[in-house]
């Protein structure tokens, strides 16, 4: 199934505007000082970021005229005084389609959602993104979708028939939504997770409208798999891979048990010994080739090459701190990773890499795949 099965998203003729051109961010009501202001930092060519609404939520609509009050005040549970404030940003990495919103209450919580495009580059998306929003508490969208969500965080990646894409190693525009402290526990609150979703979708359809692209995205927050649950870790199937073992390897925390990616997606995520901070080591295979782009560059920036036997293909390297490997499949690239907060799991990394690569590739059908550690 591909993303057009929920959406039949396209670029109409004629060339779109930004969606946070100063013609949709003005719609609603804002304070003229305030509006002149705005049309001139985008008259001007700054790029420097500015507020486009303020103030109490009165406005017809928030967050790019994406968001009705009646949005807004769901993803807060009935709060109706909310603060709203819309961005566009440039880093030195991305030119186009990057925003912010901002919604909170007085002292309260905070929602923030953004469009952008993933950056593969070093400290890009890879890194800080990718932990937090493609751990294992984050539950696949399904139905096609290119996306994710939890009870703290959701993504969704706008359809390619929209915003085109370039190269194999092309990665995805994306928006998404946090609602502040990154959580790794195993319990989900599935009726925060299932409002955070609609309103993502909304926010994408919204983006679809204003870009002048065909299709709408169907809200698919009512029929999510059930979060992923903790479950007991077998000597013999770590990461509840049966096969995937290491003799002498230190057993989780009972407490802790791992988190594994609950229902099929394009990322399998599985966190060991999570405890408030980073999971101590996280294995992670990266299905979706999209995706799996966001470490292409990985495979020039490494440590200690890894060589590939028996005729397979892809490239990798290993560290003390990380072991990767991205492998040339029939479907695209897909990227195999295991990633440890320090450098105490080396050992464990150097054993479990070969394994988990020739396990998941069969898995996922890019099987057989052999690889060989560097000395």
């Amino acid at each position: 199934m591909t993303e057009t099965d929920e959406t039949t998203a396209g670029a109409a003729p004629g060339r779109p505007r930004p969606w946070w051109h100063w013609g949709q961010l003005m719609r609603g009501r804002l304070r003229p000082a305030l509006a002149a202001a705005v049309a001139g930092a985008l008259l001007g060519g700054t790029g420097i970021a500015w507020q486009a609404q303020a103030g109490p939520f009165e406005q017809e609509s928030a967050c790019w005229g994406s968001l009705s009050g009646d949005d807004v005040a769901d993803l807060f549970e009935g709060e109706d005084d909310i603060e709203t404030s819309a961005m566009p940003t440039r880093d030195r990495y991305l030119a186009e389609r990057a925003g912010v919103c901002r919604l909170q209450t007085e002292g309260g919580p905070e929602i923030t959602a953004r469009v952008h495009k993933l950056s593969g580059r070093f400290g890009g998306d890879r890194d800080a993104w990718a932990d937090e929003y493609l751990s294992a508490r984050m539950t696949p969208l399904g139905g096609g979708l290119l996306g994710m969500a939890s009870d703290s965080r959701a993504w969704l990646a706008i359809p390619e028939s929209c915003v085109g894409r370039r190269t194999d190693s092309f990665t995805p525009t994306v928006i998404d939504m946090e609602t502040g402290w990154t959580d790794y526990a195993s319990r989900v609150d599935t009726g925060d997770r299932a409002r955070l979703t609609s309103a993502l979708v909304t926010l994408v359809n919204s983006f679809l409208t204003q870009q002048e692209c065909d299709g709408q995205v169907k809200d698919p927050a009512d029929r999510l798999p059930a979060p992923a649950r903790a479950t007991s870790e077998k000597p013999d199937a770590i990461c509840g891979i049966e096969g995937l073992h290491l003799d002498g390897m230190r057993p989780v925390d009972e407490l802790h048990q791992p988190l594994v990616t609950a229902g099929g997606g394009p990322v399998r995520t599985c966190d060991r010994d999570a405890v408030f901070e980073h999971p101590s080591l996280r294995l992670m295979t990266v299905e979706d080739p999209r995706l799996a782009a966001l470490y292409t560059r990985l495979k020039s920036e490494g440590g200690p090459k890894v060589k590939v036997l028996d005729g397979g293909r892809g490239a990798g390297f290993l560290r003390d701190d990380f072991g990767f490997f991205q492998a040339e499949c029939q479907t695209g690239e897909v990227t195999f990773l295991i990633r440890a907060d320090g450098r105490d799991h080396a050992a464990d990394i150097r054993m479990l890499l070969p394994r988990y690569v020739a396990a998941e590739a069969d898995r996922v059908g890019c099987g057989p795949l052999r690889i060989k550690m560097p000395a």
